[in-house]
């Protein structure tokens, strides 16, 4: 899609030569001063070859990891080479892999001046592959969020998921993350621009994703590929990389949902939410960049009845199911049953691990369970119920959920990985 690729990690390698004693007495060392014996510091080539075996060793740790950027090392071989460094950082820079001979509290204390993370030759050399594969990842998720931007089309606040957080400035401050409101009116200019002909071969791409078609029209699937298509040129246009709509305003002006579109957007990686809900949109891009797997969202039942969880388990409800997590192709059926729009059921890709997120509206919390998805069903009201176990107490979540009524869920267990980022972002984490 992109031909800058978000959230690449950069890394600057620094290596410290200098050593602790300047001068050793009772020894035969050169001098430059006649009976003032001097240590000989190593060799500019020594140091070269101790920050490539460092960058090695971090290599190793991370080798499953395609988004990262090792920078050239700055080699420290005398105390003057220390103002180099901030001609040596940008601000693409995310954190600094730094070795020394021995311990250095100045020179560290110094280089921590500039807010980097920092990763030490002795943390690479002590701590597992998972440890530092997750700090990496955290690196991701800043990065990501810092390079992502959001278009919320339609009307603000969503009646549906009213909390927010409304203040997009105060969210790009906290985050990083950039939004622009995009009006309903300017949205159908340009659905309404697109020739049918256009539509009509996009839409027979679509169709051999199809298994059958029950309700929809022509007409309706007609419309459905093209909301795709206008989003996908709105997206284009503002270098965005995830859209939320408050798509009830949608169905009130004309018979026509985002529902199949935002499937399509999330396999081609535009992270998409529903019902114009900031947390769930912030939570599906802080668990894509963990993952670097689609996302999907819905309504979270966490005890028996409650959008259709049975007992000891929970549930997500509604209509979007991107089809690489599914294990058939689509069954394409009108929203809600209510006759218009296009939504599509498939079933869900099971025994698969998963992780649920959302984040609270104060930007400071974030829930996360971890567990194993069961199945799923057709709702019809909501197109897709998917039924989980979680690890851990399932009587805890209503304590400490936080959020919307809205989860976000991809596969795979992440929680040590969200662990690092609520230490990079600042997040408090709650987990049953």
């Amino acid at each position: 899609m992109e031909d800058l690729k978000r959230g690449v990690v950069k890394i600057k390698p620094i290596y410290i030569g200098l050593y602790h004693y300047r001068y050793v007495y009772g020894s035969v060392m050169s001098s430059d001063v006649i009976g003032t014996p001097k240590v000989s510091l190593p060799h500019v080539e020594e140091l070269e070859k101790a920050s490539q075996e460092m960058i090695k060793k971090f290599k190793e740790k991370i080798k499953q990891l395609d988004f990262v950027e090792i920078g050239a090392p700055l080699i420290i071989k005398e105390h003057k080479d220390m103002r180099r460094v901030p001609s040596e950082l940008t601000y693409d820079v995310d954190a600094l892999l730094v070795g020394s001979y021995g311990s250095m509290p100045l020179e560290m204390f110094a280089l921590s001046r500039y807010r980097l993370p920092i990763l030490t030759k002795s943390q690479i050399e002590s701590l597992e592959s998972k440890q530092i594969t997750d700090f990496v990842r955290a690196l991701r998720v800043k990065k990501f969020l810092k390079q992502s931007k959001v278009l919320y089309i339609g009307e603000i606040p969503s009646f549906s998921a009213p909390e927010g957080p409304w203040d997009f400035f105060a969210i790009e401050d906290r985050l990083g993350v950039r939004f622009r409101h995009v009006e309903t009116n300017e949205f159908f200019r340009i659905f309404d621009s697109i020739s049918d002909e256009v539509v009509r071969n996009k839409l027979e791409e679509w169709k051999k994703d199809f298994a059958e078609v029950v309700e929809p029209t022509e007409k309706d699937l007609m419309d459905a590929t093209r909301v795709y298509l206008a989003l996908r040129l709105l997206c284009d246009r503002e270098d965005a990389n995830a859209i939320t709509i408050n798509c009830g305003r949608f169905t009130e002006e004309r018979p026509v949902v985002p529902c199949i579109a935002f499937a399509r957007l999330i396999d081609e990686g535009i992270m998409c939410g529903c019902e114009g809900d900031i947390t769930a949109m912030l939570s599906a891009l802080i668990l894509h960049a963990s993952s670097g797997q689609p996302v999907l969202m819905g309504n979270f039942g966490y005890r028996e009845g409650m959008f259709g969880a049975k007992k000891g388990e929970v549930t997500i409800e509604h209509d979007v199911l991107p089809l690489s997590m599914a294990c058939t192709r689509y069954r394409v059926r009108d929203y809600h049953g209510r006759r218009f729009g296009v939504t599509a059921y498939a079933d869900i890709k099971i025994n698969q691990p998963m992780t649920l997120l959302n984040i609270d509206k104060s930007l400071s919390k974030m829930f996360v369970a971890e567990g194993i998805i069961k199945g799923s069903e057709d709702g019809i009201h909501c197109r897709i119920i998917i039924h989980m176990n979680i690890n851990g107490d399932i009587n805890k979540i209503p304590e400490i959920y936080v959020g919307s009524q809205h989860v976000t869920m991809t596969f795979g267990h992440w929680l040590s990985t969200l662990k690092e980022v609520g230490k990079l972002l600042n997040l408090e984490i709650h987990h049953p």
